[in-house]
C-alpha cells in the first residue's frame, strides 16, 4: 500500500516538477513568455496560454487521454512530461523501499515515528531536485545553482539526522571538494565544452552527499553510462544531434542515486572481484 502511495506521490511531484522547469526557464529568459499569465500560479498551456482544467492536470492520465497534444490548440506535448512523472513516481517508491531497507540495519524499523518520517521526506526532497535538475539539464544544457546549493543543503541535514559525526561529514566534504577540483579541471581542458561549469558545481554536490566509496561508484557509473550514451547517439541520431553537445548533469544525476542506494554494495562486489 506505501509503495502504491509512493508511486502516485511522484507522479503529482513529477507533474509539478514539470511546471517548475517550464516556468524558471522562463524567468531565465532561456524561453520567450508571448502571452500573458492571468490567475497567477494556475497551469497554463505552454503554447497558447489557455488556462487548463483540472482534468488537463492529471499525470500521465490526460497525456494519454488528449493522445499527447494540447486540447486547446492541438499541439503536440513533450514525451518528457509523463516520463519525468513515471520516472519519480518510480524512484519514491525504491526511497520508501531503501529507508525501510535502512531501517532495518539499523534497528529501528517503525517508520512512523517523527525522525523516519523526516528522513523519508528529506530522500524526496533529495530525489525531487535531482530529478529537477536532471530536466533542466536535458531541455536546456544548464544546472541551475539553486538547486545544486538546495541538494548540498539538504545532504547536511540529511547526515546530521543520520547522526553522522563532524570528522566524517568534514571528510565528505574534501571528498566533494575533490569531485569539484576533478571536474573543475575537465571543465578547464575542454574550454567548457565537454564539461559545463554548472557539472563541476555538481561534483562538489555529489562527493559531498555520497562520501566514500559511494562517490567512486557514483563517478564511475556517470562516466560509464555517459559514454555509452554518447556512443549510441553518434550512432543512431547523428544526423539530429548535428554538433549539440550532450549534457553530462543527467548522467551524473544517475550516478548520485545508483550509488546512494546500492554504491556499498557495487563496492564490496568489484573489491571481492579484484581481490
Amino acid at each position: 500500500m506505501e509503495s502504491v502511495i509512493s508511486f502516485i506521490f511522484g507522479l503529482v511531484v513529477g507533474s509539478f516538477i514539470n511546471a517548475q522547469v517550464y516556468r524558471i526557464a522562463i524567468r531565465y529568459k532561456i524561453l520567450d513568455l508571448r502571452f500573458k499569465i492571468k490567475n497567477g500560479n494556475r497551469s497554463y498551456c505552454d503554447f497558447c496560454g489557455k488556462q487548463l482544467k483540472w482534468w488537463e492536470n492529471v499525470p500521465v492520465i490526460s497525456y494519454l487521454i488528449q493522445g499527447g497534444k494540447s486540447r486547446c490548440c492541438g499541439k503536440n506535448l513533450p514525451l518528457l512530461y509523463p516520463v519525468t512523472e513515471i520516472v519519480m513516481g518510480i524512484l519514491l517508491i525504491l526511497n520508501f523501499q531503501f529507508t525501510i531497507s535502512n531501517l532495518q540495519t539499523i534497528n529501528n524499523y517503525s517508520i512512523y515515528n517523527f525522525k523516519n518520517v523526516f528522513l523519508l521526506l528529506l530522500g524526496m526532497a533529495i530525489i525531487g531536485f535531482l530529478v529537477f535538475s536532471a530536466v533542466f539539464d536535458f531541455k536546456y544544457m544548464i544546472l541551475p545553482d539553486f538547486s545544486t546549493n538546495s541538494l548540498i543543503f539538504l545532504a547536511l541535514v540529511y547526515k546530521l539526522v543520520m547522526g553522522i559525526n563532524a570528522n566524517l561529514i568534514l571528510a565528505d566534504a574534501l571528498w566533494g571538494v575533490c569531485l569539484y577540483g576533478f571536474f573543475y579541471f575537465l571543465h578547464v581542458l575542454t574550454r567548457a565544452r565537454g564539461m559545463g561549469f554548472g557539472d563541476v558545481k555538481l561534483a562538489f554536490a555529489m562527493g559531498f552527499f555520497l562520501g566514500w566509496p559511494r562517490a567512486i561508484v557514483g563517478l564511475y557509473t556517470a562516466f560509464i553510462v555517459g559514454a555509452i550514451a554518447g556512443i549510441v547517439v553518434m550512432i543512431f541520431f547523428k544526423k539530429k544531434r548535428k554538433n549539440r553537445l550532450i549534457p553530462f548533469g543527467p548522467f551524473m544525476i544517475l550516478g548520485i542515486l545508483v550509488a546512494w542506494w546500492w554504491g556499498e554494495m557495487i563496492w564490496n562486489f568489484f573489491i571481492k572481484a579484484l581481490y
